[in-house]
């Protein structure tokens, strides 16, 4: 067999595994979306070089990872070695992970607090059988659309990157540090770990971690308190008499103590925040969850306010989705906005919506043509809560940057004529441009420019002066919103109409 860089999809393993399709790779290390043709189902492959010591490292921690049942984490199916190659098949889930759960606002209190009490539960029943996981992310966690939570890579992922404790002790600090590190993530779309993942990087203030409630309005003192504590983030660690947390087990203690926490106070958006950006959601989600006095009537002026308060909400969205549906036909009342100012002329047919056949992602030279192709098809499913994102940079696109963009290809799959490209964008201002072309190339100049959108924020209609045919369509983002201390940018969805 071919070493596991070297594979290609439709290869079978041990007669039984077909290769689907790539999900990355590390320099030794490849993951594939595969079909175990035995049972017909989905599973995911992990594979790498057999003649080794971390591929028998690998091997070993996959092995003992399968004789954990509990149903938090996706099961090792099977693993074994054949013709110098180790594979680790695990259990294939639909499912998004926290660093798409993020890709757009935190979670509420309420939910984050739920998923931080899976994690915590999973790395407990583990570390009672002897197993860690240590090297826990974001990407690590999923959440299935019955809102499921399993925790993948326990063992094997910190086997594959060579991840070791120094005993059972330190296992459990560390993963009791992750699960925290989770909730913080889970809290503020800010990722606190030293492990690289697609979330922000959490703010520091003189060195020190900002605690959850420093970066976003409305945290709950509880959670914000214990998160510090655990993460020894702030000098405000121990300041309620509380003990260190050092095990899952006291994680999860803690954590449904935390439901017993009184009436938090709503909480507005400060000079403390780092994040200028207000809360995504009302905080009422947290009164609900943490108010511990019941649910005992208002006075008569509460209820009023509220009921004027409901209806002003309903007019206001049926507002909004008549506008909604206005945009898309090409028409409604009022001037266009900046992100729709090159809509339709009226009178114009917005013309049918073309079907994509594939979806991919172009990073030429001096790019590495590596920019999260696999989430690429997220941006043509329908679904505005899947984005992809590309990289993470340092720099801004274009002069003194590193390159001058990156880009989404869509195949139309034959020679069609367009008239425009709607692009909703995520994250803040970006700046696109539509090329086009009939064969699929290799760098930007096989593509020619047929529009652009400077400033794209959102839902932005891309119209052509006059229609064109093409196969191809390369959506080119030349500059990207600032994230953090770095640039990144997002895309949920790419219509293409004729």
């Amino acid at each position: 067999m071919s070493a596991p860089n070297a594979l290609e999809p439709g290869t079978r393993l041990v007669d039984r595994y077909r290769l689907e399709e790539s999900l990355g790779r590390t320099e030794d290390t490849t993951y594939w979306r595969a079909t175990d043709e035995l049972l017909d189902r989905p599973v995911g492959v992990c594979l790498l070089q057999g003649d080794n010591e971390g591929a028998a490292r690998v091997l070993g921690a996959a092995r003992r990872a399968a004789a954990v049942t509990d149903p938090r984490f996706l099961r090792v199916l099977d693993a074994n070695e054949t013709d110098g190659v180790v594979y680790v098949v695990s259990e294939w889930v639909s499912a998004s992970n926290l660093a798409d759960l993020l890709a757009d606002h935190p979670l509420t209190a309420a939910h984050a607090r739920e998923l931080a009490l899976e994690v915590a539960g999973a790395l407990d029943a583990a570390h009672q059988q002897g197993l860690a996981h240590l090297c826990l992310t974001p990407e690590h966690v999923l959440r299935t659309s019955h809102g499921q939570v399993k925790v993948a890579g326990l063992a094997v992922d910190a086997a594959v990157h060579g991840i070791t404790s120094s005993d059972p002790a330190d296992a459990s600090a560390r993963d009791t540090r992750g699960a925290a590190a989770i909730l913080y993530a889970a809290l503020t779309a800010r990722w606190p770990g030293q492990d690289p993942t697609e979330v922000a990087p959490a703010p520091y203030d003189n060195g020190r971690l900002c605690t959850p409630r420093q970066v976003r309005a409305g945290v709950p003192d509880d959670l914000d308190s214990l998160v510090a504590q655990t993460l020894g983030s702030a000098a405000r660690h121990g300041q309620d008499g509380q003990p260190p947390v050092r095990t899952p087990a006291e994680l999860v203690e803690r954590l449904n103590a935390t439901g017993a926490t009184s009436r938090i106070p709503l909480v507005r958006p400060s000079t403390e925040s780092h994040d200028d950006t207000p809360p995504p959601y009302s905080s009422a989600p947290y009164l609900a969850r943490y108010d511990d006095e019941g649910a005992r009537p208002g006075p008569r002026l509460g209820r009023v306010a509220y009921v004027l308060v409901g209806l002003v909400l309903l007019v206001g969205l049926g507002l909004a989705a008549w506008q909604l549906a206005a945009a898309d036909l090409g028409g409604g009342p009022g001037p266009a906005s900046d992100s729709e100012s090159s809509a339709p002329p009226p009178g114009s047919s917005p013309g049918r919506a073309l079907d994509v056949a594939s979806v991919t992602t172009l990073d030429p030279p001096p790019g590495d043509g590596e920019e999260n192709g696999d989430r690429a098809a997220r941006t043509i499913d329908g679904d505005r809560s899947t984005v992809w994102t590309t990289k993470s940079y340092n720099q801004q696109f274009g002069p003194g940057g590193l390159k001058s963009g990156v880009g989404l290809l869509l195949d139309l799959g034959s020679r069609q004529s367009l008239s425009r490209v709607i692009v909703t964008t995520a994250g803040g201002s970006t700046d696109l441009d539509v090329r086009v072309a009939d064969s699929e190339g290799t760098s930007l100049d096989d593509y020619a420019e047929v529009g652009s959108a400077p400033g794209a924020d959102g839902r932005t209609v891309v119209s052509l002066d006059k229609p064109v045919e093409a196969r191809y369509v390369l959506v080119w983002l030349t500059r990207l919103p600032q994230d953090g201390s770095a640039y990144r940018g997002q895309i949920s969805e790419v219509t293409v109409r004729g």
